[in-house]
């Protein structure tokens, strides 16, 4: 690590104000902001005061680390210095650890800390004492990774000055969630990864009053009926809603200032207070005239009340049932009407073990006559006999702009000249339909090229390449 010298080699760096100086160390690692130490006597203390600590014993024997973190954190609390970010990284393999995590703690409050971030290194869930509720009641942040929240919690939780909750990897009962999360109404931002025990998340408009951002991610479930049920009710500050593996109702309609809306594996409940799969509706019934981003992706076709008037639409969606393909592309074509106002990228997988052999005149007769534009539509398809039956019900029901074959990405063990062989195929089986198919379909379809494959063959190549579509009057259907 050199020092930063101007062109008549004067040290204008060192020259600049403490405060200035320590904000330039908070960017850096613990390790790299103790070495700063040797650059001159200006700095030789800097790294001492500076407003963020970063201690992790995975750089440390035992000893050394413990020796470290006690005088560090003793001398900032003698001093009265504040520290804004304290990150906590420690392995709680021992009786010693916790020990610590009891001694440390009751700490944070005395330098003032406004971000608490602990990460148990073990890679069994440790309990974590409750003495993590004695962080203070300046905290703004509390962010906690692979731990198990005991039930002694505190009678009152301290956390009234909380407005960023991050769970990853914890284990917490219902009770004890519930507990906090309705004792900190400045909750801004809540993010929930991966965490076990929770079997109902209530957010209600009058408690999380300034909530903007809510996060529940669960990618380990694939059936998410059993799995937690969150209730979000409507509010005009919620900005972001991400869930992924849950079921969710919606109470209310007015999310007036939703900009993104994800949704991946979810079950959708009606607002009727029911909790029965049976008796669900795939509809997402809100009020978003702001939202910019719209994604979802599962195997049920959800419809769309009140869909977004720009922005993208992301959609990922499954066929597994030969039998009903017909109805499920009749409902794909009233979902891509209803997004026809955004830039739709559609993803369509095929998860049944039959090829999928429909007949397109019932297509043709409800909805060739108003098809939105697709931007960007990739395709994973099984058995490639399939093909010319997708691709027809597809260009029923809308006007692809490009087309992806996804198979090639998909860590098939193909050589080069079988993946020639194989893309080439492609786009003439779409050459082949144009000329030949039923007309109705593909009179309006102008020309297309293949895009994204260069001359060097390179791996890369596979994963861009693409049908490039040119439909006559395009701009009408935008």
């Amino acid at each position: 690590m050199k020092k930063a010298k101007s062109e008549d080699g004067i040290d204008r760096i060192s020259e600049l104000p403490q405060c200035i100086l320590q904000r330039i160390l908070y960017f850096l690692s613990q390790q790299d902001a103790v070495r700063t130490s040797v650059f001159s006597k200006s700095w030789r203390r800097i790294w001492c005061t500076r407003p963020n600590l970063n201690f992790s014993d995975a750089l440390f024997k035992h000893q050394q680390f413990t020796s470290f973190a006690c005088n560090t954190l003793q001398r900032y609390s003698d001093q009265k210095l504040c520290v804004d970010d304290f990150r906590l990284s420690i392995s709680l393999l021992d009786l010693d650890s916790i020990s610590l995590l009891r001694k440390w703690i009751p700490l944070l409050p005395t330098i003032g800390v406004k971000q608490f971030h602990l990460s148990i290194l073990s890679e069994q869930i440790t309990d974590l004492p409750s003495v993590v509720f004695e962080a203070g009641s300046e905290l703004k942040l509390l962010h906690l990774q692979n731990c198990n929240l005991v039930q002694n919690t505190p009678e009152i939780i301290p956390f009234v000055r909380l407005q960023v909750i991050i769970l990853c990897h914890v284990s917490i009962a219902n009770g004890v969630f519930d507990k906090v999360i309705s004792s900190c109404r400045l909750l801004t931002t809540m993010w929930f990864q991966e965490c076990k025990g929770l079997k109902t998340i209530t957010v209600e408009k009058k408690v999380h009053r300034y909530l903007n951002h809510f996060a529940f991610i669960n990618k380990k479930t694939s059936i998410p009926y059993d799995e937690c049920s969150i209730q979000i009710d409507s509010s005009p500050d919620l900005k972001t809603i991400k869930i992924i593996g849950s079921k969710i109702r919606f109470n209310g309609r007015d999310f007036i200032n939703l900009s993104s809306l994800a949704l991946h594996n979810v079950v959708i409940l009606s607002s009727n207070n029911s909790n029965s799969v049976e008796q669900s509706r795939l509809l997402i019934r809100i009020v978003a005239p702001r939202i910019k981003y719209l994604y979802y992706s599962g195997f049920f076709i959800p419809s769309i009340i009140y869909a977004p008037a720009s922005g993208t639409s992301v959609l990922g969606l499954y066929i597994r049932d030969v039998d009903h393909a017909p109805s499920w592309f009749l409902g794909l074509s009233k979902l891509l009407k209803s997004l026809r106002r955004s830039d739709i990228w559609l993803n369509i997988v095929q998860l049944t073990k039959n090829n999928v052999d429909i007949q397109e005149d019932d297509l043709v007769r409800h909805v060739l006559d108003d098809r939105p534009v697709v931007v960007h539509l990739k395709l994973h398809i099984s058995h490639l006999s399939s093909l010319p039956s997708v691709l027809n019900c597809l260009f029923c029901i809308c006007r692809p702009r490009k087309i992806a074959p996804s198979w090639f990405s998909q860590g098939i063990c193909w050589d080069r000249e079988r993946k020639m062989k194989e893309l080439g195929e492609f786009f003439c089986n779409i050459q082949k339909m144009r000329e030949s198919g039923n007309q109705e379909i593909w009179r309006d379809l102008e020309d297309l090229t293949i895009e994204g494959l260069d001359t060097s063959l390179s791996e890369s190549a596979f994963s861009e390449f693409g049908v490039r579509l040119q439909w006559k009057s395009d701009q009408d259907c935008a």
